[in-house]
Formats: structure tokens, C-alpha cells, sequence
């Protein structure tokens, strides 16, 4: 497909690990700061950068809850798909709709 760039090793990166059960939030300030941040399932969270979490929104392979001050991505339909794709899964679907916190 003509004009679609493919994505970053860091982007694919990051569908494997929410396609495996990590969570990424934005944590919000009052003051209108942004901190995101991945909380992977075996722990040690960390930082992802706003220009990745950018490009996968606008890629609309992630959404985000809207809650405030700690809201919480999600994978979209599209981002599902994409992830299911990456990790070569089979067995069990990927999907936001299967997350409950």
C-alpha cells in the first residue's frame, strides 16, 4: 500500500507486550503534564515516549479510556489484529475487549 510507512521496531515492541497483558497510562498532572508509562505484568515499569504513543493512536491501533488523571490504552479492533499478527498468536484471541481492571 502506497504511503503507509511501516512501523518502528519500538511501535511493534509495544503491541507485543499490551498483546501479551501489559498496561499502558497516561498519567496526568493538574497542571496538563503527561507521563506514559508501561506496567508490564512481570513488573519494573517504564516510560514510553509521547512521539510512540502518538504514531500508534494515529495509526488507531490503540485508544485510550479517558479517565482522569490515569487513563488507560487500548488495543483497537485494528491494533488487535496487528498485535495477533506481530506475536503469531493462534490460540487465544487478542483484544481490548478482554481486558477488565
Amino acid at each position: 500500500m502506497f504511503g503507509r510507512k511501516k512501523l518502528a521496531i519500538e511501535a511493534r515492541d509495544l503491541l507485543r507486550e499490551l498483546a501479551a497483558g501489559s498496561v499502558l497510562k497516561v498519567h496526568r498532572d493538574v497542571d496538563g503534564g503527561k507521563v506514559h508509562r508501561l506496567h508490564p505484568l512481570t513488573g519494573g515499569e517504564r516510560d514510553v515516549g509521547e512521539r510512540l504513543v502518538s504514531d500508534l493512536r494515529r495509526r488507531g491501533l490503540i485508544e485510550s479510556n479517558m479517565k482522569f488523571p490515569v487513563a488507560t490504552y487500548l488495543l483497537t479492533e485494528k491494533g488487535s489484529r496487528e498485535a495477533a499478527r506481530l506475536v503469531q498468536r493462534s490460540g487465544r484471541p487478542v483484544s481490548s475487549r478482554s481486558y477488565f481492571e
